[in-house]
């Protein structure tokens, strides 16, 4: 007799999705992409972060969607200072 794995909900995965950004945020090589596309998924990687969704858009303007460079950017000058300040 085989047994189900129960479904996973939808809290259990956001937790999953938040642990592997916080990771992925915290991992200075991380080459993890954000998805602008996905509300849910900006709102955890700006929590991740600590920056704002406006500061998130505009690093992802300038240096694209990776992780890495998204932190370059924002710890050399980009939009650091304005975060400060938030």
């Amino acid at each position: 007799m085989m047994r189900s794995r129960p479904a996973r909900d939808a809290e259990s995965d956001q937790e999953t999705a938040m642990t592997t950004e916080t990771r992925a945020a915290d991992d200075p090589r991380s080459e993890a992409h954000v998805d602008i596309d996905d509300a849910a998924a900006i709102r955890r990687w700006t929590e991740a972060l600590g920056i704002t969704d406006e500061a998130l858009m505009k690093a992802v303007q300038v240096v694209g969607p990776r992780v890495d460079r998204i932190k370059d950017y924002l710890g050399a000058g980009g939009m650091a200072a304005d975060q400060a300040d938030a």
